[in-house]
């Protein structure tokens, strides 16, 4: 059986949200590993690859190279929360959504949170959030003023975000192990001129099935035909 390790945000999550044996990462045939969390952004999915490749020993089957790997590379609309944590002490072990969305499920790769420090990012999509941080916390008064300075003058979206989306890719393809990387979110993906062989349009799978469309009330915003289509998919690419 195939090893696969899979990288992302929700749409690698489900397992974790109800989805069960429905979800398309249950019904691969292969030995899967998930390092996912959402919200997601560029450097916390870095950290993620970066653990996976330097501390991934935790488990006794992970001490053997997978034979593939899935990266959902997330956009740069990302914004982080004031931390007293350190960016050098910032880490996938204490990312605050990452220790809190684990649930001991077989996809996991076993490692234990650091419950000890927390650090914290948000979408810039919970704009509608903002008012009740400036209602209880002073910090994030002064934040959420910056945020919308920077979202009115064009300096939100980060586009720089993307370097840690190249450091990842580029990671991943210095270890020799083949990978597709892809985002539902995509609109900068020829960012990445040296990745282009590898890229899927996950929008069509690759030209299998026509434009799909994405929901944000399922638990990994597929239904159950596309997470069907997603595991056969896959289960062709990968075997």
């Amino acid at each position: 059986m195939k090893r696969i390790w899979i990288f992302g945000g929700s749409f690698c999550t489900g397992y974790q949200t109800g989805g069960g044996s429905r979800d398309w990462i249950a019904q691969l045939d292969a030995d899967v590993t998930v390092w996912a969390t959402t919200p997601q952004s560029p450097q916390s999915q870095l950290q993620m690859v970066q653990h996976a490749f330097k501390c991934h020993a935790l488990e006794t089957r992970m001490l053997h190279r997978p034979d593939y790997i899935l990266y959902d590379y997330p956009p740069a609309n990302r914004v982080h929360l004031p931390t007293s944590i350190p960016d050098t002490e910032q880490t996938m072990l204490n990312n605050k959504k990452w220790a809190n969305s684990r649930t001991g499920h077989q996809f996991e790769c076993g490692c234990e949170a650091d419950t000890s420090k927390h650090w914290s990012l948000r979408s810039l999509t919970t704009i509608d959030e903002w008012h009740k941080w400036r209602r209880t916390d002073p910090v994030h008064t002064e934040f959420v003023a910056d945020t919308k300075r920077k979202f009115i003058s064009g300096e939100l979206p980060d586009q720089s975000t993307h370097e840690y989306t190249r450091q990842a890719l580029d990671l991943i393809k210095a270890s020799g192990i083949p990978y597709s990387w892809y985002s539902a979110n995509n609109t900068s993906h020829k960012a990445f001129e040296e990745h282009q062989d590898r890229y899927l349009n996950i929008h069509t799978l690759n030209g299998n099935v026509p434009s799909q469309k994405y929901s944000s009330m399922t638990f990994n915003h597929l239904s159950i035909v596309q997470n069907i289509m997603w595991a056969d998919y896959f289960n062709r690419k990968i075997c």
